[in-house]
């Protein structure tokens, strides 16, 4: 039987596509179970996981997820259609919103904060001393300083040894604000899983200068993580609501976006895309709505 040329690389492609469709476990942490079939089966690490298959991931459970040019953790309670998360974060790497994202928060890390920290407010109220007498930072805050300023330039990997030695070197109170921007440098190097241990016990008060940055790089997480409906549930929170605030809000609503949409709620995604596009045109977040807002 003759096989044409276009034939065989039919063949061929659909091989390849047979063999990919299949994700390996790199990283369990509590328990997790699969469903290929009719029946539930616990994941090891090193199990290989078809693409068609169901993954139940128990309370304080996590399991990372390698293949078909993925890397991804799911860390929530629920239970996954792999079919469905792996599609929409394709989806979502088209229309170029892994980059937008990363572009919109290593700007937010390095810029202003606001509300004014404890510590910003000492360094103020200091100003009227003498040179002698002057504001002189800690060990924690000069290795934090020079953290940001290697996050702000895209060097995450210079910035977490920053950020360690300033955790190294920090008092009780200044230790969760490190651990933030551990996991803000985590995140964006695309170590999701580290980045998750670090704010695991983080709980800021709205009035340290980090929170409101908090805010959004955990609505981050919570997406990465395919937990859409937990990500608009928390952005969604009275306190957590950043749609007036001038520097974030274009990053709040293309956040809330992308979890309604991820949650089915096309309405008021599309809702919140067309506000992002209207307050932020042209930018990297506007470009990425509007790819969003013409993908079906």
């Amino acid at each position: 039987m003759k096989i044409s040329l276009a034939g065989l690389a039919i063949c061929l492609l659909a091989a390849a596509t047979a063999g990919a469709q299949s994700l390996s476990v790199t990283y369990l942490e509590g328990e997790a179970q699969v469903r290929s079939s009719s029946s539930w089966k616990v994941l090891s690490i090193g199990d290989s996981v078809p693409l068609e298959a169901s993954v139940r991931v128990e309370e304080q459970g996590m399991v990372q997820l390698k293949g078909a040019g993925l890397d991804f953790v799911l860390n929530r309670p629920g239970t996954y259609v792999l079919k469905d998360v792996v599609a929409a974060r394709r989806q979502l790497s088209a229309a170029g919103v892994g980059a937008a994202l990363a572009n919109t928060l290593r700007y937010l890390a390095s810029g202003p904060a606001a509300p004014q920290s404890t510590a910003a407010g000492t360094r103020g109220a200091n100003q009227g001393l003498s040179e002698n007498q002057g504001w002189v930072e800690n060990d924690a805050q000069v290795f934090l300083d020079a953290g940001r300023q290697y996050l702000s330039s895209g060097q995450y990997d210079k910035a977490l040894e920053q950020f360690g030695q300033a955790l190294d070197s920090a008092t009780d109170e200044e230790v969760p604000e490190i651990h933030y921007y551990l996991a803000y440098a985590s995140s964006l190097k695309g170590d999701v899983r580290e980045a998750w241990d670090e704010i695991a016990d983080l709980e800021p008060a709205m009035s340290v200068a980090w929170a409101y940055d908090f805010v959004l790089l955990k609505a981050n997480l919570l997406e990465d993580a395919s937990a859409y409906g937990e990500a608009v549930t928390w952005l969604r929170q009275s306190d957590n609501d950043l749609s007036k605030d001038a520097r974030r809000a274009p990053t709040y609503y293309f956040l809330l976006g992308i979890g309604c949409r991820g949650s089915g709620d096309t309405e008021s995604a599309q809702q919140a895309f067309s506000k992002v596009i209207e307050i932020a045109p042209g930018g990297d977040l506007g470009r990425a709505a509007e790819k969003m807002l013409a993908t079906p």
